[in-house]
């Protein structure tokens, strides 16, 4: 098994600017028709009398963060796997072994008893995990600790060197060796891997179609070095092959199971746990606008979460959005007949409750308060940075260009960046301004260059400018990071390879040692295998990178 220590995922770019408030809008929770991901994942043990009763809710959000503190084991998991195509896979991961994520949901529960209590995944115990398209606890994948952890599971590295995907079966391309040879030695190089439970992961199916790998098989060093672990289908459960799985050419790629939602522990000695009390089912009242359907979900139960499924085009999927207090906005045009099919879940930790419910609503009457699922007439809804644009937008990290603009593919600039980390650092009071040739004294601007300036987080140039307009490149964010990161005291020993990019020559030399730090703290990566130094940024890129860096 693998020991590196995967440095965290990041995201490229920094931060933007501010300024502008919006006019508080009434909120208006989001359905995404793309909506495959996990918000909230639910962990229950079995209770004295069968009940199933809530332990913790936990965000995904909440798992990356602390994967990102070091709270969590961040070693990298390797995983080969043959499927029931004609491609092998291959697989990366970061995150719990199930006594590991027993043992952190217990500790996010709410009730300090439920924190109390042992609850212990071994032996005959036994664990159930259902994803968001399942249809029931019934339609649980369902363990005991035997089965995951009482057999020796590998990862086969030499399992991509030695498969033949025209004939689907092990071969040796050199000619040297039997099938059965070939096993052996496939199996000979394995490495002992565990059955995980991911906050972060990564699949490639892979098939030799082209030059771009050479002999290297194997992948890991390629796909970790592009930064793509990430939680956007976690939890999933990753299932290392056995022995006899190897050699039984035993497909075995959909055994990790991607959207974990519910995770259910049935331990099998006693236990004296009883539930607190029941949680009503939610209802709903739905009205209409325009365009739009505006949902309200309520729950008799005090104190309860309601979660509602933000994937309007699967109805059926399992909810995993935590739902606030504005309406929840569907199109119209994805139900033509006039009823909305929606599923939803009203929990609490130490209650039972009535698990899923699909509520199909009809509008009882026309809208008060119509809003878009955001303020901006350029964001469109479902679009890759419109949560990244509510992110920085709810902080007042940007500026707008109008009451509905953001201004998405606008080009970030040297003054955006200068006024994003002064902000972010708490707009700290300036005692003595720094003079530029073109910043004006006494504006935000000023104070903000001003501050970055006695940081030491940006220069002038020779002519002592600082060109706020100019647009700000890879390579200059960068620098703007790297000493940002030296003013804080962070750790700056990170280095990457540049030399694997094949534009590395493009490098200003003012900006290679900087660089390397980015690219090896995961800060700056490569995009379709370069590394684009001088590449410029626009608003929606620095918008996404600032959300993940503040994860």
């Amino acid at each position: 098994m693998k020991t590196t220590k995967a440095k965290l995922k990041i995201g490229t770019l920094f931060l933007a600017l501010l300024l502008f408030a919006l006019t508080a809008l009434p909120a208006a929770a989001k359905t995404t028709p793309a909506g495959e991901t996990v918000g909230t994942v639910l962990f229950y043990i079995t209770g004295s009398g069968g009940e199933e009763i809530l332990v913790s809710q936990i965000p995904v959000a909440e798992m990356e963060a602390d994967m990102k503190a070091g709270k969590l084991d961040e070693t990298v998991h390797n995983y080969s796997l043959l499927d029931r195509f004609v491609t092998t896979l291959h697989q990366e991961a970061q995150g719990f072994t199930v006594p590991a994520f027993v043992d952190y949901a217990r500790g996010k529960s709410s009730v300090e008893a439920l924190r109390s209590v042992d609850m212990t995944f071994a032996g005959d115990d036994v664990v159930r995990f259902w994803e968001i398209d399942q249809t029931g606890f019934d339609d649980m994948d369902t363990y005991s600790y035997d089965d995951l952890y009482g057999v020796k599971r590998y990862n086969f590295p030499r399992l991509y060197e030695y498969w033949d995907y025209a004939k689907q079966d092990y071969y040796d391309p050199a000619g040297k060796m039997t099938r059965d040879e070939v096993i052996d030695h496939i199996f000979a190089g394995g490495e002992e891997e565990i059955f995980l439970l991911s906050v972060r992961a990564f699949s490639q199916r892979y098939m030799v179609t082209s030059e771009k790998f050479g002999v290297d098989y194997n992948m890991e060093s390629y796909w970790f070095n592009q930064g793509l672990l990430d939680n956007q289908r976690t939890i999933r459960v990753m299932k290392p092959m056995t022995r006899d799985e190897l050699f039984n050419k035993t497909p075995t790629a959909s055994d990790t199971r991607y959207w974990t939602a519910n995770i259910l522990l049935d331990m099998e000695r006693d236990t004296d746990i009883k539930p607190l009390g029941s949680v009503a089912a939610p209802t709903a009242v739905m009205t209409d606008a325009g365009d739009n359907y505006y949902i309200r979900f309520s729950c008799a139960t005090p104190g309860a979460t309601i979660l509602y499924n933000h994937n309007f085009i699967s109805p059926s999927y399992t909810p995993t959005s935590p739902y606030g207090d504005g309406a929840v906005v569907v199109p119209k045009d994805s139900f033509k007949t006039g009823e909305v099919t929606m599923t939803a879940r009203a929990v609490k930790d130490g209650y039972t409750d009535e698990g899923v419910v699909t509520l199909k609503l009809k509008s009882s009457g026309t809208e008060q308060n119509p809003v878009s699922g955001n303020a901006f007439s350029d964001v469109p809804e479902g679009e890759w940075y419109e949560a990244a644009v509510d992110y920085v937008m709810d902080r007042k990290l940007f500026d707008t260009q109008g009451a509905t603009k953001f201004a998405p593919d606008d080009n970030m600039t040297r003054a955006m960046l200068a006024v994003a980390i002064y902000r972010a650092e708490g707009s700290p009071d300036i005692s003595n301004f720094i003079d530029f040739a073109d910043i004006t004294r006494g504006t935000p601007l000023s104070a903000a260059v001003s501050w970055c300036s006695s940081a030491k987080i940006v220069l002038g140039d020779e002519n002592g400018a600082f060109n706020p307009d100019s647009p700000i490149t890879r390579e200059m964010i960068a620098v703007f990071f790297y000493r940002w990161s030296a003013y804080k005291k962070e750790d700056l020993s990170a280095k990457g390879d540049l030399s694997i990019f094949p534009d590395s020559g493009e490098i200003h030399s003012w900006a290679l040692k900087e660089l390397e730090w980015a690219n090896g703290a995961k800060l700056v990566n490569g995009a379709d295998g370069k590394l684009n130094p001088g590449g410029e940024a626009t608003r929606a890129q620095a918008a996404q990178l600032l959300m993940n860096y503040g994860k």
